[in-house]
């Protein structure tokens, strides 16, 4: 086991970056926050330019390229980028605006044709169904030689089926095949990485006011970034494979450095180097508390944590709410103590995610069977307010509390925020039933649980309402709503639930009233479970810093937690994740969640892979049988310590809480009584918490 961490340490890599102070005051104007690269599509791309630039009215020009042509009118907010035929595996976008500029990368497409065929017996109707299509049935054409489903695809891994007159098989002709997580299995198509031939950027030297990049191979050209500027050319010396960077002087505050290369091949792994006050930085603990890629985060659900006030405690009174599924006391004042205790200190936790601290019904909702139950809105997601906080979690003075200590302890506050619906007791859906989508589809049919097919619009419950942010006098009103909690209270960031569910509307205007109003870095994280191409398309400058990494954990919980999964599933997921998202990535890196079975139950085998994890919970005690399943834990924790993103433990899986799933995953939290193997656990993550923050991150590059 100790091995598997030392590999896991060798081999993979850490990342740094964010949002601080930008040295240039006419730059503020500009931009704020780094312009993450545009993913390029073979033909025409289109880009909001309010993503890469605050005020695009006041855009005056583009420097134009003889690789790209560009399709733009004045005051306009899209632009549209057509590139040529030698257009680079890196090029740069200028945006020029009242005498000054940013600089914005742009990646070639990386897209491939694909053509899938059914060769198995003969058929009357074949269909496609994929990670691709969203899981959603997809027609497949014919030709002489049967039937095909023609794409373009980015180099990744996809999961997909076919659809023969009705009946889902694997495809007959692909051997490769992978657990679909629910006892069966999808097969998988996988395009390789071309990384034998592009160069690897990794750091050589560094001193405190320079430092050298070597390159593992020959590259064409180097494009090296200060903030948002291509820097000047004097600041940058190429020698064969090493790249010299020479700091500007007279820098004050936290800025960034960033290295594109490439070769004909296409683009390397991209660098990044925080500077404080014109010196790089050696040492991750230097970074700010607000530094994003520092952050060590911990998922706590509040009513499930500490009870710190017990006047507060008002459960559900009903015969028809069992007491797992009714409140337990969990508060907001229970964290300060915790915060007080030195608990997340000594741990090495820095950022604190609470679930929604939103007011929620007073009445009981939904059904479970066996056993019979209803449910209370313990869990926060059921919001009867946008803007007030539920009096069993707390008020406005602990909120207020809460974050002044956290931040004494350099510690961040996020807030789990719920925009895509309401609860039907809401007064806004009650003054505002037009702001909402229908509960019925045209066909009669309810639009329920419809998470791929009418992901725009379906509801979550019956009495969940989704709200239509397809009309933008909603999405100025709600985003609103979520300003109030920036603007009233000193928290850190969202942590935003069911982002996919909602219009990039939404979360463009949120994002740009954050940063034309808000003074501090605010990290946005999402939840997205999909395809990475669905997941990117939420992530950029103008909207996410980030979304949960649900495929990459999906694979770690495979490999780490079964006997016999290979390790290549884990390493494909981590070269898919990167090559998705970059190796200085903001994704979410998680041990666990509320809507999942602890991993420590799948490791020891007390819930089963093929079962029903809901039911698994009502209908026995989880416990931890095998003990090996600590040390398994251990390993999952090592891995998301050692790699780009944030790690974010789930409250309890520090020691190894065990239970199935949803409500048995969301037990009240031990602090005492903890038996060997939990207190061995425990110290073990400290550990390696301390690793990642003592360990310089930023020049890491990506091995094969």
């Amino acid at each position: 086991m100790k091995n598997i961490i030392k590999f896991l340490i060798v081999l993979l890599l850490f990342s740094c970056q964010n949002k601080k102070k930008m040295v240039d005051n006419q730059q503020i104007e500009l931009s704020k926050g780094l312009n993450t690269p545009v993913y390029m599509n073979r033909d025409t791309t289109k880009i909001i330019l309010s993503d890469y630039i605050l005020y695009p009215e006041k855009i005056d020009s583009f420097v134009r390229s003889k690789h790209y042509k560009l399709l733009w009118k004045k005051g306009k907010d899209t632009l549209q980028i057509l590139p040529k035929q030698d257009f680079k595996p890196v090029e740069n976008l200028r945006i020029f605006a009242q005498n000054h500029f940013v600089d914005v990368p742009l990646y070639r497409s990386t897209k491939t044709k694909v053509v899938f065929r059914y060769t198995g017996t003969k058929a009357k109707k074949v269909r496609f169904k994929s990670q691709i299509t969203g899981w959603q049935n997809a027609d497949m054409q014919q030709d002489s030689l049967g039937w095909y489903y023609k794409t373009n695809l980015d180099p990744g891994n996809y999961q997909y089926l076919f659809v023969v007159d009705g009946k889902e098989i694997l495809d007959p002709a692909n051997p490769k095949k992978v657990s679909n997580g629910m006892g069966g299995f999808n097969s998988l198509y996988q395009i390789y990485m071309n990384l034998e031939k592009t160069p690897l950027l990794q750091t050589d030297t560094y001193q405190d006011k320079a430092f050298e990049v070597t390159a593992s191979k020959d590259f064409d050209k180097v494009l090296v970034y200060f903030q948002n500027r291509l820097m000047d050319e004097k600041n940058v010396q190429v020698n064969g494979r090493k790249i010299h960077v020479k700091i500007p002087q007279n820098l004050t505050g936290e800025t960034y450095i960033r290295l594109y290369a490439y070769n004909k091949f296409g683009r390397t792994n991209d660098v990044l180097v925080p500077v404080i006050d014109g010196r790089v930085v050696a040492n991750a603990n230097a970074l700010p508390r607000n530094d994003f890629h520092k952050q060590i985060m911990y998922f706590l659900m509040v009513d499930r944590f500490k009870n710190g006030d017990l006047a507060n405690d008002k459960p559900i009174k009903s015969d028809s709410v069992l007491p797992k599924v009714n409140f337990k006391g969990g508060d907001i004042q229970g964290i300060v103590q915790a915060v007080d205790q030195g608990y997340f200190k000594d741990l090495g936790i820095n950022t604190l995610w609470l679930s929604p601290i939103l007011k929620n019904p007073d009445k009981a909702y939904g059904h479970w069977q066996k056993p019979p139950t209803k449910f209370s809105g313990y869990h926060g997601y059921w919001p009867v307010s946008n803007i007030k906080i539920d009096t069993r979690f707390g008020n406005a003075k602990s909120l207020k509390e809460l974050t002044q200590k956290a931040h004494q302890q350099n510690t961040n506050i996020i807030l789990d925020y719920v925009a895509n619906h309401v609860h039907k007791d809401h007064p806004l859906y009650k003054q505002h039933p037009d702001w909402f989508t229908s509960l019925y589809l045209p066909d009669g049919t309810m639009n329920t649980e419809k998470w791929d097919s009418h992901r725009l619009t379906t509801w979550f419950d019956t009495f969940l309402p989704t709200i239509d942010f397809s009309k933008h006098d909603v999405v100025e009103k709600m985003t609103d709503s979520a300003m109030f909690w920036l603007k009233n209270f000193d928290i850190d960031g969202f942590r935003h639930d069911a982002t996919k569910h909602i219009q990039l509307d939404y979360w463009r205007t949120l994002t740009h009233k954050i940063k034309t109003q808000i003074n501090r870095p605010v990290y946005q994280i999402g939840e997205t479970y999909g395809s990475p191409q669905l997941i990117r398309s939420y992530i950029n400058s103008g909207m996410l810093n980030g979304q949960f990494n649900f495929n990459l954990y999906d694979a770690a919980v495979a490999v780490f937690a079964k006997k016999d999964e290979p390790l290549s599933r884990l390493s494909d997921a981590l070269q898919e994740a990167l090559f998705f998202y970059g190796q200085h990535n903001l994704m979410g890196n998680i041990s666990g969640n509320q809507d999942r079975v602890r991993f420590i139950s799948y490791a020891s085998g007390d819930v089963k892979f093929n079962e029903d994890g809901k039911q698994a919970g009502w209908d026995r005690k989880i416990v931890v049988s095998d003990t090996t399943a600590y040390h398994k834990l251990e390993e999952l924790q090592a891995f998301n310590m050692m790699i780009p993103g944030v790690p974010c433990i789930y409250y309890g899986d520090e020691y190894g809480m065990p239970g199935a799933n949803d409500p048995d995953n969301r037990r009240m939290m031990q602090f005492d009584g903890l038996n060997i193997h939990e207190k061995y656990l425990k110290q073990q993550v400290k550990k390696l918490i301390a690793l990642r923050k003592t360990r310089w991150r930023c020049f890491m590059a990506v091995p094969k």
